[in-house]
């Protein structure tokens, strides 16, 4: 009797192993195709922003020098620089179109060859018979899937622009090494007001407001089409504080939702510096949210080595922009000078 029990409950042991194994198989495959699925979607996000930027930056040299051809290779250029699964987007010219666009039915449809050329539209491909190849997938080979091809367009034209600049004036930004004997403060001027120099020359119909940030955020300027003003604003700005960016883009997004100068309209477009780390008012991703439900799109700066690009990238991707970072005062010029250039132009696809 003994040995009919104890051989019963070896055979129910060996019963469920065999259970036990399936099940194990099924959670492993479900992990590699959660890790694979979320890397395709981050990937889908960088090749969006990528072929945005193009499209945008095709589009303002199309409008500024009215030459084919440099917009084309501007288009291609500005790619090149935003990162789709690690390596810099390549375009070919095959897959850039210059042409006009025209309303219908409440949408805007792009005209291919169309005169008089306002329009750049771009085909960013991470595809087999694209420049830059297929994405590799992490645990794809497994399941006989090596890679994915995503495709991502989008149309750029020309545009009116209401602007909140959202300027981090927290303590930090005293320390004097921008390059050049300069603070970070000094650079920033400096930055912002080359940045007033391009949108003169490129989007002379934008108006533009005035957020700084600390421990607490100020609104230093209501919108305004008088540069000169936004300048003399910018000229005085000073550094104290923490760094409560939270709050910095919540009143950015205010100035063009509920400024008494608003353009029903225009365009809004809110642009984020910050030399540093979010220490106060939590994090910004939730003022990103709001701002996206009242659709206005964010591009972001960071400015230093200590600077949160991780977040602020995020910040950028929810509201549809770009993010770029500085290490020294020439690359904010640069990285200011970039996004003003973006401005001039509405995406309509």
């Amino acid at each position: 009797m003994i040995c009919r029990k104890s051989n019963a409950k070896r055979i129910r042991r060996g019963a469920m192993l065999p259970m036990v194994a399936v099940v194990m198989i099924i959670l492993i495959v479900g992990a590699v195709f959660t890790v694979d699925i979320a890397y395709m979607h981050m990937v889908r996000a960088e090749l969006r922003t990528a072929t945005d930027a193009a499209a945008r930056a095709g589009a303002e040299t199309l409008a500024r020098t009215q030459d084919r051809e440099q917009a084309i290779t501007a288009a291609i250029n500005i790619a090149a620089q935003n990162k789709v699964s690690g390596d810099g987007l390549i375009l070919r010219r095959s897959d850039i179109q210059v042409g006009g666009v025209r309303e219908n039915d409440g949408k805007f449809e792009f005209l291919a060859d169309s005169q008089p050329f306002s329009s750049v539209r771009v085909v960013g491909k991470r595809t087999a018979d694209s420049a830059s190849g297929p994405v590799n997938l992490f645990f794809g080979p497994l399941l006989g899937q090596s890679n994915f091809q995503p495709i991502q367009s989008a149309t750029a034209t020309s545009s009116v622009r209401d602007i909140a600049l959202v300027l981090d004036v927290s303590g930090s930004m005293q320390r004097r090494d921008a390059g050049d004997g300069k603070t970070r403060n000094q650079a920033l001027i400096d930055a912002v007001n080359v940045f007033i120099d391009e949108i003169e020359q490129s989007s002379p119909n934008s108006a533009i407001s005035v957020t700084t940030y600390s421990t607490n955020a100020s609104r230093d300027l209501a919108l305004t089409s008088n540069l000169n003003t936004v300048r003399q604003v910018v000229n005085g700005i000073g550094a104290r504080g923490f760094t409560n960016i939270f709050q910095g883009l919540r009143f950015g997004s205010d100035s063009l939702e509920q400024d008494r100068n608003r353009r029903p309209f225009a365009e809004r477009t809110i642009i984020v510096m910050t030399d540093g780390n979010f220490n106060v008012g939590g994090n910004p991703l939730p003022s990103a949210d709001v701002a996206v439900r009242r659709g206005h799109s964010i591009h972001t700066v960071t400015f230093s080595g200590g600077a949160n690009q991780s977040i602020m990238r995020q910040v950028a991707q929810r509201g549809g922009g770009i993010h770029l970072h500085a290490d020294d005062a020439s690359d904010l010029n640069e990285a200011f000078r970039n996004i003003a250039k973006t401005l001039s132009v509405l995406l309509v696809e």
